[in-house]
């Protein structure tokens, strides 16, 4: 009896996979590189998002320091109003400079170009137009400068400024906001807001 061709016949007949088993394979495999693909996408967007947070957070850290060597030592702050170009702006007088002559301080919330930036004039002259851009991407609809004058607990008049930048443009815009409040230690309870830098509403 010849077994041997026989076993060999049947395990020919098994060699190889049909045309419906290829298919429903490459089925698989495509499901799977899809779903694959998709969380690699969704994962670097996730950190392209974290780090332009953060990188805007850093920006309106670095502004925040440069503010608060100025505000810090303020001997008055005016309340917030409009100017001629409908732009949100505050000015706040420094009495402690190096030149010895008072000096002004306008910071404005700029629609057009959407930044936080800031002009410094001696007092009583006209602001010069020279601005200096502290943060950039500012959603000046949402951020906002308010005058907290003095409480039961302090004597001093205090500057909250509450900005919201915008961290990346298109459809995954993300926002960071930050507020913080910068205490005027030269101003007292007799300090008149209106009385601060008014040449610059002139």
């Amino acid at each position: 009896m010849n077994v041997l061709p026989r076993a060999l016949a049947r395990l020919r007949r098994d060699d190889g996979v049909t045309l419906a088993e290829l298919a429903v394979t490459t089925g698989i495999m495509s499901v799977v590189m899809a779903v694959f693909t998709t969380g690699v996408v969704q994962l670097f967007q996730a950190g392209n998002n974290n780090e332009l947070v953060a990188m805007t957070q850093a920006q309106l850290n670095t502004a925040f320091l440069r503010l608060d060597r100025n505000v810090r030592y303020a001997a008055g702050i005016s309340r917030q109003h409009t100017n001629a170009a409908g732009n949100k702006v505050v000015e706040y007088l420094n009495t402690e400079v190096a030149s010895g002559q008072p000096e002004c301080a306008q910071l404005e919330l700029n629609a057009a170009t959407q930044v936080l930036r800031r002009q410094v004039w001696p007092q009583a002259t006209k602001p010069p137009g020279n601005w200096v851009v502290l943060a950039s991407q500012i959603d000046v609809g949402k951020s906002s400068f308010e005058l907290l004058d003095p409480g039961p607990n302090t004597g001093f008049q205090r500057l909250k400024i509450v900005l919201v930048v915008a961290s990346n443009p298109g459809r995954g815009k993300t926002a960071a906001e930050t507020e913080i409040t910068f205490t005027a230690l030269n101003s007292t309870r007799l300090t008149k807001p209106a009385d601060i830098c008014p040449e610059a509403s002139k």
